[in-house]
């Protein structure tokens, strides 16, 4: 109880820091409350963060991989449906109507795979997305945690910001270096 306490505290004193800065920021007279020492705040580039993640690179690779394959899966029906329709020219006319109906299933059925194909492989990118989502939310909190920031930013939500308060690099690295960790403890 009293380390849930302390960490109560902690988090309430960040908070009333956070809180006076605000303050301070929208108020139109000077306010000594805070000071830059005790208020440590950075922000991050997620968009690079997220493409320098050796993680996304993987599974991007790993997705165009199976992209791929079901390319030539799609390219290998579509021309063996041609086969079949060029073959239609051949045959008697109640042949010809019996291939026809064959050729509308498979091309119905060409439809549905090329559909299932696009929605399966947009799910899977969308999972991974979220997955390596997460992975970048404790990297950065790890990081914050560590170099003792109370606050790291979305980039994207900042009008100005110095450089000198990006802290993308510094969060990228420790992320790769987890990933890289466990790969050279299996070696």
């Amino acid at each position: 109880m009293r380390a849930y306490s302390n960490q109560h505290t902690a988090h309430s004193r960040q908070f009333g820091l956070l809180l006076s800065a605000v303050c301070c920021l929208l108020s139109a007279y000077p306010c000594p409350v805070v000071s830059a020492a005790e208020l440590k705040i950075g922000y991050v580039n997620l968009a690079k963060v997220f493409d320098g993640y050796e993680r996304t690179k993987a599974q991007d690779a790993a997705l165009e991989k199976r992209g791929k394959a079901k390319e030539a899966e799609l390219e290998a029906r579509v021309n063996a449906l041609k086969k079949i329709r060029q073959s239609l020219e051949l045959l008697n006319d109640a042949a010809r109507e019996a291939k026809s109906r064959e050729v509308e299933e498979q091309s119905e059925e060409l439809q549905r795979f090329r559909a299932s194909t696009a929605r399966d492989l947009r799910r899977d990118r969308d999972k991974l997305a979220q997955e390596i989502l997460k992975d970048i939310q404790k990297a950065i909190d790890e990081y914050a945690k560590a170099n003792g920031f109370a606050l790291i930013l979305d980039q994207r939500g900042l009008f100005y910001a110095q450089s000198g308060y990006d802290v993308t690099d510094g969060v990228l690295k420790l992320l790769n270096s987890r990933l890289a960790a466990p790969a050279a403890q299996g070696r």
